[in-house]
């Protein structure tokens, strides 16, 4: 028995497929033709058709791969689909695009963020989120206001995850309530409040709802000779490409957590309760089970290491940083101006104590980034949620031993390396939580790790004073209110 799992992402689509041990039996990446389709400088789209290439190569690839292994495109039981949060795109009568979809980075609904962050006040303090220009929301109402013809072809108003599965079954104007948060939709009561309506929109343009992993059509006869598929599949509700990755990072049950490092760190764990976080740095997605998926992402991260490399392979830097720590210096290393989580202030800057010379810029780095970590861990904490010994560990910040060590004994827990780490992953427990009977079950089931990283002993005393005194240069340097 086989789930597939599409991640369709900024730059591409992923896709695999996986049985119910978790076991990767085909897998394919395929990059967009175009990552970026608008004609002013400065706006994001992407068109619909780059999405419908790149499905169909990835997905062709991987039930070709099967067939080659004599495993049938039927024992695929079922697929999920994950995609950009708050990509927005306008469907016609016949579910045909109707422009080139505005990417969850497209800065020109400001002004309509700002209308909608006044009109919904109350919807805002209820979910603990804030409206803004990266929301489908604002994206819809200045689609009406700057193209308002369009807007009344519009039929539906499709996210990116939806649109895909529409293409393999049929079904345009259903989706999930992962990607409807940022266009709206309120979790707790499972509805779309009338604030949209006197927001002068029409909400019967929006898709009906359903949770991540819930079932909404088999694959048309059509997709299904088009992709290798068989119509006996079950296209499930999807999710947005965060939420799909913590869950195949596992945390997917109260008092779990995801680190995500790569480029930024992103951080998102599980919470029985709705937490407001009043600096309004991190907010709550709802999980199949009633329990809420609490995150933010925070402006540093793997990033700040290209500079100090310079072109050095990461492994040699890696070794020599093994007898530099722990370094005795601190620092919060930020590559531009402003931070987003665990604290807002968009006036930060990146600050640096201690001695960094003689080779200790590297090893600094990687603390720095981990007393970051601990420092978004500690405002989770101050929140009232609890946090377990043992971290989920995913992002290219992983493939670094000495780092995870670090990171580790930094935060004085334990580190845990799932052996898939993919968006796509998370998307394939979706579609496997029928079959199981809860996600909780499905992440059971599949979720390995790789490897698990205790703290160093010797290490924890000293990381543990540099933090404090790092803690004290932030409430310093920042603004840490809330």
């Amino acid at each position: 028995m086989l789930f597939m799992g599409l991640d369709v992402g900024t730059q591409g689509v992923r896709c695999v497929v996986v049985d119910e041990k978790g076991n990767v039996a085909a897998a394919k990446s395929v990059v967009f033709e175009r990552l970026n389709t608008a004609k002013d400088p400065g706006l994001y789209e992407q068109d619909p058709k780059d999405w419908e290439r790149a499905m169909e190569e990835a997905v062709t690839a991987c039930t070709a791969a099967l067939k080659g292994l004599g495993i049938p495109a039927e024992e695929i039981r079922a697929l999920s689909i994950d995609g950009t949060s708050g990509t927005i795109l306008p469907l016609d009568e016949n579910n045909a695009p109707l422009m080139h979809a505005l990417m969850y980075n497209d800065p020109r609904a400001s002004l309509e963020a700002a209308q909608v962050h006044g009109a919904m006040g109350a919807h805002e303090k209820k979910l603990g989120l804030s409206f803004g220009a990266s929301f489908s929301l604002p994206r819809i109402l200045w689609i009406r206001d700057n193209a308002p013809a369009l807007y009344e072809k519009t039929c539906t108003f499709a996210h990116q995850a939806d649109y895909v599965a529409g293409l393999l079954c049929g079904e345009y104007r259903v989706s999930d309530y992962s990607n409807a948060l940022k266009t709206g939709y309120d979790l707790i009561d499972g509805r779309w409040p009338g604030e949209i309506r006197e927001l002068g929109l029409d909400p019967d343009k929006l898709p009906r709802i359903l949770q991540p992993g819930a079932p909404i059509a088999r694959v048309s006869p059509e997709a299904a000779g088009r992709f290798g598929l068989a119509s006996r599949t079950w296209v499930t509700g999807g999710s947005t490409d965060g939420y799909a990755s913590a869950l195949a990072a596992g945390a997917v049950q109260a008092g779990s957590w995801a680190s995500i490092i790569g480029t930024t760190f992103v951080l998102k764990g599980v919470t029985k309760e709705l937490v407001i976080d009043p600096n309004g740095s991190s907010y709550s997605h709802r999980l199949p089970s009633g329990e809420w998926l609490l995150g933010g992402a925070a402006n540093i991260g793997g990033r700040c290491l290209n500079a100090c490399a310079q072109g050095r392979p990461f492994a040699q830097l890696d070794q020599e940083a093994m007898a530099l720590v722990p370094t005795g210096a601190r620092c919060y290393p930020l590559t531009g101006r402003g931070e987003r989580f665990p604290f807002v202030d968009p006036g930060a800057e990146p600050f640096y104590r201690g001695d960094i010379l003689g080779g200790k810029l590297y090893p600094a780095l990687l603390e720095g980034v981990g007393f970051a970590e601990r420092l978004a861990f500690e405002r989770m904490m101050k929140l009232g949620c609890p946090v377990g010994d043992t971290i989920f560990a995913t992002g290219g910040a992983c493939r670094s031993d000495v780092w995870l060590k670090i990171r580790a004994s930094i935060l004085n827990r334990r580190l845990a390396v799932p052996r898939v780490v993919d968006a796509a992953m998370g998307s394939a427990l979706l579609a496997a939580s029928g079959h199981f009977g809860s996600l909780k079950a499905a992440a059971a089931a599949m979720i390995s790790f790789d490897k698990e990283v205790e703290p160093e002993s010797a290490w924890v005393a000293p990381y543990e004073e540099a933090y404090r005194a790092f803690e004290a240069d932030c409430a310093k340097l920042y603004r840490m209110e809330g």
